[in-house]
């Protein structure tokens, strides 16, 4: 294990291109950007630049922002993130979910990492509306028998025990768009990218004790307490992947969406979405983290990449496998994607001030992206882009990365598809969370009737159809509105 744990390596990035005289870049970015001194998230006490520092098993409750500082904030939100996610990925402690084992250092692998014990959502979410334990600690399959798992009554999960999988078996293969799964992605080793979602102990002790888990139950309006924070990770089978030495990999129960059985293979992460809801960020904040070998940094970089086969060949307009459902679930057609926007300068500085200090596995992580609100404390704003870093608050805020290849591979170049800007469309109805939003039953999730019957739900029937077909063209005129913010 990298025995390194701090290192004050610092950059100073590359301001944000502005096309104003100086005096409107200051003044905009004070006032436009909303970073007055008297913002929350700023402190006399922090420091500028932000060091590396990976000894902290805890996930920071908040940005933090020098007190008078002027200028975009991005390497203080870009700190946040990496000190959220060195929490995530620390060794979690025997038995207790989403708790830091405080006798390991981040780097250590031999067992199930913090964010991975989170409450998954087939957890929260059961069959035809069943209630979930409404214990924490418990696993489905472990201390409360009664919870269903999606690999069935063969498979006992517990704490060491990590599943990919979804009771309508399709699920867990498609990446999300505005309420609805839009694509499934390949990888080149010709097998589907598998998806995971979970929530902190924050998030459950408001969603199962007010049983929002059932649509009935779910209020007008809800706001989750900050510290509340939820976890989307992108996964790839191993098999004949090239230096899996440079992914963190485990064990996990894959379900077959052909056969339905559930199998334990090797498993590597690929993306991980971390949002979480701070004091002065009621918006809360969305960073976006990849395994570097995903796609090339540049156009002709030598590979191998597990989404880009090095050749150059581009990665084509539309979706060759027909976005959701796939046309072959059997046989993905395979394809290179490619990063469309550059990550940010200030944010690849940050990204090797942290790959130098973590060493190990993580070193080969980097940091796509941070999306904030902007300004800080406005509860009242929505997410529109308009009120975001990236965002349309000035020219030029939306010409670097604002998506995960891996998770939005086709959402990359509109910044009104960004994180924010999709999850707005959720804001007063369940708090930016679309999770929630359509997978409290009855779910909302749009499946042709025989490919959802695939599953172990029963078929739609007519009128649950033509209900669903009506939700979608409502999400469409929303999505059209919202371009238009």
């Amino acid at each position: 294990m990298n025995t390194k744990r701090t290192r004050a390596v610092s950059a100073v990035p590359a301001p944000p291109r502005f096309d104003c005289s100086v005096l409107t870049y200051i003044v905009g970015l004070a006032f436009g950007l909303g970073l007055a001194s008297t913002a929350w998230g700023q402190s006399p006490s922090c420091p500028n630049p932000p060091p590396a520092i990976i000894t902290s098993s805890q996930v920071p409750t908040d940005v933090c922002i020098p007190a008078g500082f002027l200028g975009n904030p991005i390497q203080f939100f870009d700190d946040f993130s990496w000190r959220s996610v060195i929490a995530l990925v620390w060794p979690a402690q025997q038995g207790q979910r989403g708790v830091p084992d405080p006798n390991q250092q981040v780097g250590a692998v031999s067992g199930p990492l913090v964010f991975e014990t989170f409450k998954a959502d087939w957890e929260l979410f059961q069959p035809n509306g069943a209630d979930p334990s409404p214990t924490w600690n418990d696993f489905a399959g472990g201390n409360n028998i009664a919870v269903s798992n999606p690999c069935g009554v063969n498979v006992n999960v517990g704490f060491n025990d990590f599943v990919l999988a979804s009771f309508s078996k399709f699920i867990n293969l498609g990446q999300a768009g505005f309420g609805d799964l839009v694509h499934a992605l390949p990888a080149q080793n010709k097998t589907w990218v598998r998806y995971a979602t979970a929530f902190n102990q924050i998030e459950f002790t408001q969603i199962v004790p007010n049983k929002w888990y059932l649509r009935q139950n779910l209020p007008a309006t809800i706001t989750f307490q900050d510290g509340a924070l939820d976890v989307k990770s992108a996964w790839i089978d191993m098999k004949d992947i090239q230096r899996p030495e440079r992914y963190y990999r485990r064990t996990a129960w894959l379900l077959d969406p052909v056969t339905g059985t559930c199998s334990q293979k090797t498993v590597g992460l690929v993306g991980l979405h971390i949002v979480q809801k701070t004091p002065s960020r009621p918006q809360w904040i969305w960073s976006s983290f990849e395994q570097v070998d995903t796609v090339p940094p540049q156009p002709g970089a030598p590979g191998p990449f597990g989404f880009n086969d090095g050749s150059g060949q581009p990665m084509p307009a539309s979706d060759p496998n027909g976005g959701w459902p796939p046309n072959d679930v059997q046989n993905p057609i395979v394809f290179n994607v490619q990063r469309l926007k550059p990550i940010h300068a200030s944010t690849q500085a940050t990204n090797s001030k942290y790959q130098q200090a973590l060493g190990g596995v993580w070193q080969f992580y980097q940091l796509v992206m941070t999306q904030w609100p902007v300004p800080g404390n406005t509860p009242q704003n929505s997410g529109a882009p308009r009120f975001t870093f990236p965002g349309r608050i000035n020219p030029g805020d939306d010409t670097t990365s604002f998506a995960n290849t891996t998770l939005e591979t086709w959402e990359q170049n509109a910044i009104t598809t960004g994180c924010m800007a999709c999850h707005n469309m959720t804001r007063t109805q369940t708090d930016f969370l679309w999770s929630l939003q359509i997978n409290a039953y009855p779910p909302t999730i749009l499946l042709p009737p025989g490919f959802r019957a695939l599953g172990s739900a029963a078929p739609m029937s007519a009128a649950e159809a033509e209900a669903q077909q009506l939700l979608k063209q409502l999400k469409a005129l929303m999505k059209e509105a919202q371009s238009k913010q």
